[in-house]
């Protein structure tokens, strides 16, 4: 076992000049399936301590696996960290780790601040005990003394909003209200590093706005927020940077779109992987959303000439098994004309070019719609518009056009396109590029907000017959 060094302290007591407040230095933890073996081991590890001797804890024993793997990364003072990745992928391994609950079995975390977690449902509460008492217990937990607390208590239960449930022992509490006490508890031990796994989840939408405009609060004070998630939306709204976990193991730490992208790849049931390029991967299993009709085609397609457009972004993220590539595109007006830019409430045009590099008898095509930030705004394909796609033959082409009503507010967009395959597990995608292609809206009127609805405004007075 290495070392954890946790220090409780206000941040106000350390260097200034250091903003790291937490690091992760090579740390791997490790579980064991067996409960009778995971006893056993623990047994002769204590025995060995105890004569001197010690363990090896880089070595697996008997239905022992690596939970976390040689995980490295820093986190800065006020910097809000998604962490993200599928199921089993050790996202809550990792964050009790971070709040002292594990030690490492190998590795170094240096935490420099107090902190503040709602990790688990119910944790640090006494079932028997009600709603007020265990106010009082969980905050002492959290390092509060009872003259805070009773400072703190009525901001405690306003934001808990439990109603009449205060005085309730808390073994009668709903999921949702262990949610809302747990949290108003931590955040009100104004703590220098928040940590909230995915039980927030858990409550309704009114509480989660009210959790993440309290976390707002907190960075705009200079706080450290830890997010676990397994929502893309989440982390594109609320983190500054995220880390994506992969069966234990560090897959990346980047900006939130970028790790958004790897995200989605990983939880298409990958069977292989082949890297090509820095961002670009073939691989095998899922799909995703889009659309595609029959409209005359632009005269002058080429193969793969995606990179060569005016409006392509060489930052765009591209997997898929090969099978069938999406090999040129064009953004069009309803005049047939190129275009980088469009009006808000026009019409835009949108073909893809796909090329069958195998026999593809159930193709699939579509398109995704995201803001500069990530956030998907709109979908579809032709397999939920049932729309009938003829079959991909090999060294053959097929080009989709997707017309788009573009009732966005001026600013930066981007599409995706893809293109996959039904069969009999599930869909396979052939070639997915996210972020394929720049666009920019331009004003249409004086309105304001995400979406241009087109309203028709009247006035009438109270003379008029409407």
């Amino acid at each position: 076992m290495d070392s954890i060094s946790l220090k409780p302290e206000s941040l106000s007591e350390f260097d200034m000049n250091n903003d790291v407040v937490i690091s992760v230095e090579h740390v791997s933890k490790k579980y064991c399936k067996s409960l009778k073996r995971s006893m056993l081991y623990g047994m002769m590890d204590i025995g060995r301590n105890m004569l001197g001797r010690s363990s090896r804890p880089d070595v697996l024993r008997k239905d022992e696996f690596w939970a976390l793997d040689d995980v490295s990364f820093e986190v800065k003072k006020g910097e809000t960290l998604g962490i993200i990745g599928p199921n089993g992928s050790g996202k809550t391994t990792l964050l009790k780790l971070l709040n002292g609950i594990f030690w490492p079995d190998k590795g170094k975390i240096t935490i420099r601040g107090k902190v503040g977690a709602l990790i688990e449902l119910g944790a640090g509460f006494h079932p028997l005990l009600t709603g007020r008492e265990n106010i009082y217990i969980n905050a002492a937990i959290l390092g509060m003394t009872k003259k805070e607390v009773d400072k703190k208590f009525d901001e405690i239960v306003e934001f808990a909003d439990i109603g009449d449930f205060l005085d309730t022992p808390v073994k009668y509490y709903s999921s949702g209200m262990f949610v809302r006490l747990g949290f108003a508890i931590a955040v009100h031990a104004d703590p220098d590093i928040l940590l909230v796994d995915e039980v927030l989840a858990v409550g309704d939408i009114h509480f989660q706005v009210k959790c993440f405009g309290k976390m707002k609060e907190f960075k705009g004070k200079g706080k450290t927020i830890i997010i676990v998630t397994h929502d893309i939306g989440t982390i594109l709204k609320h983190t500054d940077k995220v880390l994506l976990l992969h069966r234990g193991s560090l897959s990346c730490v980047d900006k939130p779109q970028n790790v958004a992208n790897r995200y989605l790849m990983l939880t298409s049931d990958v069977i292989k992987e082949k890297k090509i390029g820095s961002n670009r991967h073939w691989l095998t299993n899922q799909e995703s959303q889009l659309e595609n009709k029959t409209f005359q085609l632009h005269e002058d397609f080429k193969e793969d000439l995606c990179p060569k457009r005016p409006n392509y972004n060489r930052n765009e993220f591209r997997y898929g098994n090969g099978f069938a590539r999406i090999v040129d595109y064009h953004i069009l007006n309803t005049n047939g004309e190129e275009i980088t830019s469009i009006k808000s409430m026009d019409i835009v045009r949108f073909q893809i070019k796909v090329k069958g590099y195998r026999f593809v008898e159930k193709p699939i095509l579509g398109i995704i719609v995201k803001t500069k930030d990530g956030i998907e705004l709109y979908g579809n394909n032709t397999l939920y518009a049932e729309i009938d796609v003829p079959p991909i033959k090999e060294g053959k082409e097929l080009v989709g056009e997707f017309r788009l009503h573009i009732n966005l507010q001026p600013g930066d967009y981007f599409f995706s396109a893809g293109v996959a395959e039904t069969a009999a597990d599930g869909i396979l995608p052939l070639d997915r590029r996210y972020d394929l292609v720049h666009i920019t809206v331009l004003p249409s009127d004086n309105s304001f907000g995400l979406v241009n609805l087109a309203t028709d405004i009247r006035v009438f007075s109270e003379e008029t017959t409407v």
